[in-house]
């Protein structure tokens, strides 16, 4: 039986937010890593540099906030562009912006911005879910 990622990295330009949205993970038993995004000098993220993100585990959800500082500036590495570095690597992407979006690819949901507690769990827990399986056609699991 295969587990529930406990692992995410929460991708937050405000200190504030990003230690809400971490003490709410962990007080639902997750290990929170935290991130600010990309910032001065160049505002470059070093995940977007390396072609991977040093901080994101193998098994790790990411908590996105898609208004990061290298947005506001127009420099560096856009959240845009960490968001596809995310999804490429295989990693479960929780992206927070203006509109919610709902579940696009079934490792994609959109959250508003700041979401409320039981939001974000209800979509942490989606994405840490371990994958259903079908059974193959032919199988004796299959259903009659």
């Amino acid at each position: 039986m295969e587990r529930y990622t406990r692992n995410v990295l929460v991708v937050e330009p405000n200190a504030v937010e990003r230690e809400r949205l971490a003490a709410t993970l962990e007080g639902e038993g997750f290990r929170a890593f935290l991130c600010s995004g990309p910032t001065q000098p160049d505002y470059t993220c070093l995940g977007a540099r390396a072609g991977r993100c040093p901080l994101a585990s193998q098994d790790a959800v990411v908590v996105l906030d898609m208004s990061l500082d290298s947005d506001a500036v127009m420099l560096g590495t856009p959240a845009e562009d960490l968001l596809g570095l995310y999804l490429e690597s295989g990693h479960p992407v929780v992206a927070l912006d203006s509109n919610h979006r709902g579940d696009e690819t079934g490792r994609l949901i959109h959250l508003r911005r700041h979401p409320e507690t039981d939001a974000l769990l209800t979509a942490v827990w989606q994405l840490a879910s371990p994958p259903i399986t079908r059974p193959r056609p032919g199988s004796q699991d299959e259903p009659l």
